[in-house]
């Protein structure tokens, strides 16, 4: 995609959350028991937007930039659709398969949300390491497993779970599909601190295919998640950098619009100057994981450095420029803060990407 086609591409995202995204109607999506709106979800898959998802030039997968306007719209109004959980990790998990009928018809699926995934992978205790416990074991079926997972987002819109697992036969990390319906699956639902829905998962000798091997595909995935975590982040921060702006210029004190303040006028730009130094290493950090750069690992620890304080700092400032109003449900602002919470809780802290970078020389 162009950059023409880039900037319509995110004026009809501006235009579908004017329309679909006010403070009302997202309280109201999120009364379902899936903490979503269904319809929104089929109307999102019925606009076309999954096909940015389809490969092209014999690659495995779309290019990543293309999906950048995406998030960071979803990002700034603030989508309880679980598009971070189902197009992002699984879709370079699946492009890391070996090219077969299997993962062109798993990509079909994710194309036509006819049968869209949930990546499964993080598990308790593990913080933002890769350790692995649940196993996997061959058995004349296939294989079953067994063990748990934890905060896997949107679990009620998925048909199947692409899940990381230790196989028991080889000793080393594979990928397998769990299908939501399967015997010996349990999840445990709960609201997280950003009003969406996440699960639990446990198994118990439940059936699944064994689609990869996992190393290469879990970094793959979770390096596609982080940089997609990133692009909303800066439309979070856009969307605060926005309503602080507004806010100051229809406050008034003293006779004058709270905007006129110099003090303030320098909050607000360094809010800005973050947000737009960001843009450009998202940007970056994207064509870097196309071209699978050798140093991308790098790169995403340096990405999550610069994004996480950005947004943290960007989100306390709006905070506090709204006075008692940011932290009211009225506001966007406290649950543009609440969701930079929960993008480091999924994601790693700006700490620990540092503590991560002094291993690398």
């Amino acid at each position: 995609m162009d950059a023409e086609s880039q900037a319509l591409f995110a004026e009809m995202l501006d235009r579908y959350n004017r329309d679909h995204y006010d403070a009302s109607q997202w309280s109201e999506y999120g009364l379902s028991p899936q903490g979503y709106a269904p319809a929104q979800w089929s109307e999102m898959q019925t606009m076309g937007w999954f096909e940015l998802l389809r490969p092209d030039d014999g690659r495995a997968a779309a290019p990543l930039a293309d999906l950048l306007p995406l998030y960071a719209s979803a990002g700034e109004a603030l989508w309880r659709e679980p598009i971070g959980n189902v197009l992002a990790e699984p879709v370079a998990a699946i492009a890391a398969m070996d090219d077969s009928e299997r993962r062109r018809e798993l990509q079909a699926g994710l194309i036509s949300g006819e049968w869209p995934l949930a990546y499964a992978h993080r598990e308790p205790g593990d913080g933002w390491s890769d350790a692995i416990v649940t196993t996997a074991t061959k058995t004349a079926a296939g294989y079953t497993l067994d063990g748990r997972k934890t905060m896997v987002i949107g679990d009620a819109a998925c048909a199947a779970f692409l899940v990381s697992a230790i196989d028991l036969e080889t000793q080393a990390p594979a990928l397998f599909l769990v299908e939501a319906r399967a015997q010996g699956l349990g999840a445990q639902r709960y609201r997280t601190l950003d009003d969406l829905v996440a699960a639990d998962l446990s198994f118990s000798h439940t059936p699944a295919e064994r689609l990869c091997s996992g190393s290469p595909a879990i970094q793959r995935a979770n390096a596609r998640g982080a940089i997609l975590a990133a692009a909303e982040s800066l439309g979070i921060m856009r969307g605060a950098n926005r309503d602080s702006t507004e806010y100051l210029r229809e406050r008034k004190q003293f006779g004058q619009a709270l905007l006129g303040f110099q003090a303030l006028q320098h909050r607000l730009v360094e809010m800005h100057m973050r947000q737009h130094e960001c843009e450009a290493l998202v940007a970056s950090v994207a064509e870097a994981f196309d071209d699978q750069a050798p140093d991308l690992d790098r790169q995403l620890l340096v990405l999550r450095v610069q994004v996480s304080r950005a947004l943290r700092h960007t989100t306390r400032e709006a905070v506090q420029l709204h006075g008692g109003m940011g932290v009211t449900q009225a506001l966007r602002i406290g649950r543009y803060y609440k969701r930079a919470l929960m993008l480091d809780s999924l994601h790693g802290t700006a700490d620990w990407a540092l503590e991560a970078l002094s291993e690398f020389h």
